[in-house]
């Protein structure tokens, strides 16, 4: 990920699809991400940047089905 940042990407880690030895080995971890120029995201971000808006009728239904599995 460092790397990837020297190199000129923007890089954005999942942060609730990562982890760490310990909570605060985690939360130190995504701190240093952040402090190199990474922009945590969660995997609902991620998700909803990929599907972009309810329109793209294609995936939407798939999108639907991941984003709100186990709710309700």
């Amino acid at each position: 990920m460092l790397d990837a940042l020297r190199e000129g990407f923007d890089v954005y880690p999942v942060v609730d699809a990562v982890g760490g030895t310990s909570v605060e080995a985690h939360r130190a971890g995504l701190e240093r991400m952040a402090q190199a120029g990474a922009r945590p995201v969660s995997w609902v971000q991620l998700i909803c940047e990929l599907q972009r808006d309810w329109n793209r009728a294609q995936t939407s239904k798939g999108f639907a089905q991941i984003l709100f599995a186990g709710r309700g």
